[in-house]
């Protein structure tokens, strides 16, 4: 069985509650999920606190007003979530970040090409590139740092990031765009999913966990 991490975005008044208990799974797992059913064989899944926006769709309508990519208003309403691959793959859209957000312009050819072997060659390059990914852990004791405690089947919640640091994240994108407008529109049509769950995450003010099922 693999590993699979995760980003779910959550409403970042929900996180300073999160934040209050996180070594007590009972506390944890009742702001997160709903409960499952064992008798049908039904897993816990995510609870209604994390899974719509409070704001109104007025309110709604007047964040989500970047012109690249539209959102219905169920999109809109609906907190994000954003796969990772598989462990141990890399987090391939933060490296690309991270590499492209440098005053020396790195060649995204490759990285976008419809060749295979020329991606792969481009990627090699990228992932060389150190990621300081902004992963806060939930608490500490002494020099050892915890994630969130959970009773719910999954590896465990192992941190999480704050409303400013996705703000930062979504900053990053805007910057590489902006730098590589020959590839901007490649760019946003590759990593369109990505892209679509940090802007969801800034218009909606949320912060978000790291996950891993």
């Amino acid at each position: 069985m693999g590993m699979y991490p995760a980003y779910k975005e959550i409403p970042a008044a929900l996180l300073t509650r999160l934040l209050e208990r996180p070594d007590d799974e009972e506390w944890v797992d009742g702001l997160l999920f709903e409960a499952g059913d064992p008798d049908s064989g039904t897993a816990p899944g995510w609870s209604a606190a994390v899974s719509y926006s409070t704001l109104t769709d007025e309110e709604l309508r007047a964040r989500f007003t970047w012109p690249h990519l539209t959102f219905s208003a169920e999109q809109q309403r609906r907190l994000g979530g954003l796969d990772l691959g598989k462990y141990p793959d890399p987090d391939w859209f933060s490296h690309l970040l991270f590499a492209a957000d440098t005053p020396q312009r790195i060649d995204l050819a490759g990285v976008l090409s419809a060749d295979r072997n020329e991606r792969n060659t481009a990627w090699e390059k990228i992932v060389e590139v150190p990621v300081q990914v902004a992963d806060r852990s939930a608490y500490r004791r002494g020099s050892v740092e915890y994630g969130f405690h959970t009773d719910v089947p999954c590896y465990g919640i192992s941190g999480y990031r704050t409303t400013e640091d996705l703000t930062s994240e979504w900053g990053r994108i805007e910057r590489v765009l902006a730098a590589y407008p020959e590839h901007a529109d490649r760019i946003i049509e590759q990593f369109e999913a990505q892209i679509r769950y940090y802007h969801g995450c800034v218009a909606r003010g949320s912060a978000d966990l790291n996950v891993c099922w």
